[in-house]
């Protein structure tokens, strides 16, 4: 009866490890999750932002084999943003863990009043095997954690300039006529008392 039970526990033992050879191996070990992460922007306008924005923001990797936007082109992505608000470069597709850099610029186009942020941008996108995703922001060549944000500055319209440069040069020369007039009348009534 005993050598039963022994062949019997034997048995149970032998499949049970013959059934964990036999499974895959994958069904152990964590699957990577395919991650989605967005990089996002921000434009403000300090004062009239009509007349502001109309740029074109850029996104290019520095590895020509990091993911991009699906609807990305030429290895870039570029967005245009022509008034104040929150924006995204789109999702980012990640089917495997890894740390990725990215530059962020700008095109600048001039316009008449605006003074407009020329900030150049570094993010590193990290992405992790449990399906969680991160997006860290540094301005320029810094190593300090920021915010991807762009603030334009417009000068405040005090009207139309020709005109009133006109306006008051003509104020100018009169109060210098007035000036020269009341100098000449002092001068020769100081003759006649004399």
């Amino acid at each position: 009866m005993k050598t039963t039970k022994i062949i019997a526990i034997t048995g149970i033992m032998a499949a049970l490890l013959l059934s964990v050879a036999v499974m895959p191996v994958r069904s152990f070990a964590r699957e990577n999750m395919p991650v989605t992460i967005e990089i996002p922007i921000t434009y403000i306008v300090n004062g009239n932002d009509e007349i502001a924005g109309g740029d074109t923001f850029t996104l290019e990797p520095d590895d020509p084999d990091a993911p991009m936007p699906g609807d990305a082109a030429g290895g870039k992505k570029a967005i245009s943003i022509s008034k104040e608000g929150s924006y995204s470069f789109g999702s980012i597709y990640c089917d495997r863990p890894g740390v990725w850099r990215y530059t962020i610029s700008r095109d600048l186009t001039e316009k008449k009043g605006v003074t407009k942020d020329d900030s150049i941008y570094r993010a590193k996108v990290i992405a992790l095997n449990d399906g969680h995703g991160y997006v860290l922001v540094y301005l320029g060549g810094s190593d300090e954690k920021h915010e991807l944000v762009y603030t334009d500055r417009v000068a405040p319209d005090t009207g139309d300039y020709e005109n009133s440069l006109l306006i008051y040069s003509g104020l100018a020369a009169a109060a210098a006529a007035a000036f020269i007039t009341i100098a000449a009348f002092r001068h020769k009534n100081r003759k006649k008392e004399a």
